[in-house]
């Protein structure tokens, strides 16, 4: 879309704002058209910027920050339109390596986390074989009073889980993934962290988003994680 054209088209909604080199810039989708073809504009460019600003606060509220992301239909980045610096050919090539380097250092660590994963099973399930056969030995009173403990102690923490995933989304409270919307790198741990995006439950509620470590994500939903590092890569 030229900039000559631009200007005879309608303003839809504000999507998102970054800050780069000290100026902001707002994420512009423009009326008829799909996400993918919005623009990044300077706030002097937008006409009426403040009643698209609470309309954007709303959708933020109502349905998170990253309310627009829709599959196969995700805006430019930011750096598209300032012009960042490209990659050679052989920078690129280099990059690629590393990126799929790190990927098979991903899967064998996650290899490693499956098989002691296997040996910490067994020794839970042998735990819990000793257990059943010492409480045999327990008198009657005594095994009465500790299943009404169980029991108890169940049905609470039922309705502490019940109440936490109304809101909060987790492969823990039965959700399903969306998609991976970004990842970071965290500064102090350097740490990877990915922003995750749940499905619509049955019941109509759309869980709370949530930034979790590859390490959840690799226990919970490894093809996902896979999929999104090959996209970055492509």
């Amino acid at each position: 879309m030229s900039r000559k054209k631009r200007g005879l088209y309608m303003i839809d909604e504000l999507l998102d704002y970054k800050q780069y080199n000290g100026q902001k810039y707002y994420l512009v989708k423009w009326q008829g058209y799909n996400n993918r073809d919005s623009t990044w504009e300077k706030p002097e460019k937008i006409p009426n910027l403040a009643q698209f600003l609470h309309q954007l606060e709303e959708n933020v509220k109502m349905y998170g920050s990253n309310f627009y992301h829709i599959e196969n239909d995700e805006p430019p980045q930011l750096e598209d339109f300032i012009g960042a610096p490209s990659l050679s050919k052989q920078n690129q090539y280099q990059y690629q390596q590393e990126q799929i380097n790190k990927l098979n250092k991903q899967i064998d660590e996650l290899k490693s986390e499956i098989d002691q994963m296997k040996k910490q099973q067994e020794e839970i399930v042998q735990l819990i074989n000793t257990n059943q056969q010492n409480q045999k030995c327990l008198q009657p009173i005594l095994q009465q009073d500790s299943e009404l403990i169980q029991e108890s102690s169940s049905e609470q923490s039922q309705k502490i889980t019940e109440i936490k995933s109304q809101s909060e989304g987790g492969f823990e409270f039965g959700d399903l993934l969306e998609k991976i919307g970004q990842a970071v790198q965290t500064k102090e741990k350097g740490e990877k962290m990915y922003y995750v995006l749940w499905q619509k439950r049955s019941n109509g509620i759309i869980p709370k988003n949530r930034w979790v470590n590859s390490e959840y994500l690799m226990k919970h939903d490894i093809k996902a994680l896979c999929y999104y590092l090959q996209r970055k890569l492509q």
